[in-house]
């Protein structure tokens, strides 16, 4: 077990739900519709300006296969295979500096 706490501030959850998000290949506004929000409220979770309450974080699992744990915690042994590749493909982009913030 890892000494190291996840960040679970609002600003990381919605880098990860936009992470989830653009692997999907969809937009902020497509993503609002699939939820049921509008797409304010979906820009305001992805600035992280508040976190998705949870029958909100269950629709997100059953459209995209992302958890909770993995919105919340940033824990992806939970993932669909290939989410989870998709998603850390990205990150690694992110990482080494070639990947833009999108907004």
């Amino acid at each position: 077990m890892s000494d190291i706490m996840p960040d679970t501030s609002n600003k990381a959850i919605g880098r990860r739900l936009a992470a989830v998000r653009e692997v999907k290949g969809w937009t902020q506004v497509f993503m609002a519709e699939l939820i049921g929000a509008s797409p304010q409220r979906w820009g305001n979770y992805e600035r992280g300006h508040n976190a998705p309450p949870p029958d909100t974080l269950a629709r997100i699992w059953q459209l995209t296969g992302a958890t909770s744990d993995y919105v919340l915690f940033g824990r992806m042994d939970g993932l669909p295979l290939e989410l989870a590749q998709a998603l850390q493909a990205r990150s690694e982009k992110v990482d080494a500096g070639l990947g833009t913030k999108a907004g």
